[in-house]
């Protein structure tokens, strides 16, 4: 069994996960301000590549040996995840990043679907309602977000695009965590995964790079980009520790928190007034759906009393 301290420290990981992720969209709208959406995503993918490659190299140059020869299912996870990073960026852009947190919660329930059709998982009665009581919520905090932009009808459809460009990115994370999965299954190691997760955007999306974003950025524009691009290294790293600590199950139901996180520090800025972000208009009815969709997916990732693991995993 994991001992006491572990698992304390597999719960500070998890937590640490949770947090980047919550504090990841809003400092993603603020960038948006500076840089363009596609050259954010390289320069994500191209300073986490660039950092990983060369730990490995400096460490255990053997396992930069996957770069030779990618597996075939991790190129199409590394495909999926571009589509997600990309997807997910864009709606940020057109909604708020308390809307993106809460919707994009739809990407572990579609991942438990997946579950059921690629690898014959099954979802008990409980683990189906709780999908439906997931996916209620996230409608309910639709309504109450399109309902702030009732006669706006700008607004309105850069609303509804933004959150299909959630629905897109909500696909393709559920489509990159199975193919990672699978790649993981046949003997691949998941850090080794990375480097074909994270090279791949960087040669897919270079035609789209605005160079010219990075002139004139301030200090601050620069510490910023950098927090943005060291983000997936440090919540994956932080992730990859959680889980030798404890099961799977248990690190979900932390991070699934995030979106609380997210509300919670858009709240606190709109009350501040600040000037460098848009105010958040989610009301009490939004909080309450937030709410709704965070228990919903708890319950989806909750596994049933008879199938729970004690050891670390």
């Amino acid at each position: 069994m994991t001992t006491a301290p572990n698992r304390r420290f597999g719960l500070a990981m998890a937590g640490v996960t949770s947090l980047l992720w919550g504090f990841l969209a809003v400092a993603l709208k603020v960038a948006l301000d500076l840089v363009p959406p596609v050259t954010i995503v390289w320069f994500r993918f191209t300073m986490a590549f660039a950092v990983l490659a060369a730990f490995f190299a400096w460490r255990a140059p053997r396992r930069l040996a996957i770069l030779r020869r990618p597996p075939a299912l991790g190129l199409a996870a590394a495909a999926a995840l571009t589509g997600n990073y990309v997807a997910y960026l864009l709606g940020v852009h057109h909604t708020t990043p308390s809307n993106a947190q809460v919707l994009i919660q739809l990407a572990p329930v579609l991942l438990a679907i997946l579950g059921v059709v690629v690898f014959r998982e099954r979802l008990t009665r409980g683990q189906l309602l709780w999908s439906l009581v997931a996916v209620a919520g996230m409608g309910l905090f639709f309504r109450e977000q399109l309902g702030g932009l009732v006669g706006d009808a700008e607004r309105t459809a850069g609303h509804l695009r933004g959150n299909l460009f959630i629905l897109v990115a909500a696909v393709s994370w559920a489509s990159y965590a199975a193919f990672q999965k699978l790649v993981v299954a046949r003997g691949t190691s998941p850090q080794d995964l990375n480097l074909v997760l994270y090279l791949l955007p960087v040669f897919v999306l270079l035609p789209w790079v605005e160079w010219s974003a990075f002139a004139g950025l301030s200090p601050g524009a620069w510490a910023l980009m950098l927090f943005l691009g060291a983000n997936t290294l440090l919540a994956y790293g932080a992730l990859g520790e959680a889980l030798k600590h404890l099961p799977a199950a248990e690190v979900s139901l932390v991070i699934v928190l995030n979106p609380l996180i997210t509300l919670a520090t858009m709240r606190v800025l709109t009350t501040l007034e600040v000037t460098w972000i848009a105010p958040d208009r989610t009301g009490t009815l939004g909080y309450a759906a937030a709410l709704v969709v965070v228990v919903g997916v708890l319950g989806v990732l909750r596994r049933p009393a008879r199938s729970r693991g004690t050891g670390a995993r």
